[in-house]
């Protein structure tokens, strides 16, 4: 599980706790930040030298203060050489723009990604098969519902299905990838083959999304880079398709995912992949109990350190049943759940069943958590009173005027 240093690698591994959106809503730039590190100190003194906050707890080192504090920390460790100074810079000021060949998805909105599987044996009974209009004609109701990108799939990532052969899948993606870009969509691949994901490429895909995790070498990452495609790095503790004969433990998952995506973020780079065409998925049911994968959602804000657009694939998978006990088919009000509160710890592109559902969830936590105050004022054309409008007159049946566009009344 554990790659090889690398010497971009900050000296000291790093935990970062953004701001809670209130805490944002209400301070702006003077919202703090709570950052991490095992005890050192160097860092202590360097962290009350920038202004911040530091104290020891056991074997950490906790730093708290403002943004513009830490960046002045940043600076001070990158002039010592320190890469820490760099990573910390990514955290405090992540990509704000997925490049997916040549368009730019700014992160200040969330991104509904519609799932279409090629397939008869997905785990939620919603797949197509191998048929190709069956598969443009569920790929038109995901944009007419609101998905602005739609996935496409041709092997269930269950470990009891069985590996499709990579040549004979890349043959049924690449004429239904060609057909929807000619659509208008904006495809992704499902797929960690290299074949497949190259012939998905020249027919048109955008995106790679990769639930290998590199545990298969960085063959799919560099189709996507060498066309300039954006891809998705998915958390994996073990190959695809391929359960590990113990369950994995660990000693803090969240700590320890974020700490393997730094890793191979590292690696991506050395593959040629820019940060701003990397997303990062901490993998929802990839080497987890369902407890873990509540973890995970539960502090999915720590993620934010990592400095990558963040996308979640949660969308009626098992942790869900665990809670609700209900069939994948009937998870999608428990999914919208969770799409409104990773959007607002940050998740910005949610991999969905329901588009039309999610659309409605991500428009209500976004006004919640990241829109700005007045962005729903009444204004001079939507004011519902006459100026001097009695009680009297407001017994009178009807409004006073039609109800305007928008309904910001």
């Amino acid at each position: 599980m554990n790659g090889p240093a690398f010497a971009t690698e900050p000296s000291a591994p790093l935990r970062v706790i953004p701001p809670a959106p209130a805490q944002r809503a209400a301070l702006g730039e003077q919202a703090p930040y709570v950052c991490i590190f095992p005890d050192d100190l160097a860092l202590e003194a360097a962290a009350l030298g920038a202004g911040l906050h530091a104290r020891r707890s056991g074997e950490q080192l906790l730093t708290a203060g403002t943004g513009p504090h830490f960046l002045a920390f940043a600076r001070g460790l990158s002039m010592r050489g320190d890469p820490l100074g760099a990573a910390i810079e990514r955290a405090i000021r992540p990509v704000r723009e997925w490049r997916v060949r040549g368009r730019l998805l700014p992160l200040d909105r969330p991104w509904v990604m519609g799932i279409v599987n090629l397939t008869g044996d997905s785990f939620s009974g919603d797949g197509v098969g191998a048929d190709a209009d069956a598969a443009v004609r569920r790929a038109a109701e995901l944009r007419d519902a609101g998905a602005a990108i739609v996935d496409i799939g041709a092997e269930s990532a269950r470990a009891d299905r069985p590996v499709a052969d990579a040549e004979a899948e890349a043959a049924l993606v690449a004429p239904v990838v060609a057909a929807l870009v000619r659509e208008g969509h904006l495809v992704s691949i499902d797929t960690y083959k290299p074949v497949v994901a190259a012939a998905a490429i020249e027919a048109g895909a955008a995106i790679v999304n990769d639930i290998s995790g590199l545990t298969q070498g960085t063959g799919a990452a560099e189709a996507a880079a060498r066309a300039g495609a954006g891809y998705v790095l998915n958390y994996s503790y073990s190959e695809p398709k391929r359960r590990p004969d113990a369950p994995p433990a660990y000693s803090d998952v969240v700590a320890e995912t974020a700490a393997w995506m730094f890793d191979r973020v590292a690696r991506l780079r050395e593959a040629g992949l820019a940060d701003d065409v990397v997303a990062i998925d901490p993998g929802i049911a990839f080497g987890k109990s369902h407890d873990e994968d509540l973890q995970v959602l539960r502090r999915l804000g720590e993620f934010a350190a990592v400095g990558q657009p963040l996308l979640i694939a949660h969308s009626r998978k098992n942790f869900i049943g665990s809670i609700a006990g209900n069939a994948p088919a009937e998870r999608d009000l428990e999914t919208h759940v969770a799409t409104a509160l990773a959007y607002a710890a940050g998740a910005r592109i949610f991999r969905v069943h329901d588009a039309a559902g999610a659309v409605r969830a991500l428009a209500m936590a976004a006004a919640l958590t990241t829109a700005a105050a007045g962005a729903f004022a009444p204004d001079g054309e939507s004011w519902p009173w006459r100026a001097g409008a009695s009680a009297t007159h407001m017994t009178v049946a009807g409004a006073d005027k039609p109800a305007p566009p928008g309904q910001r009344w």
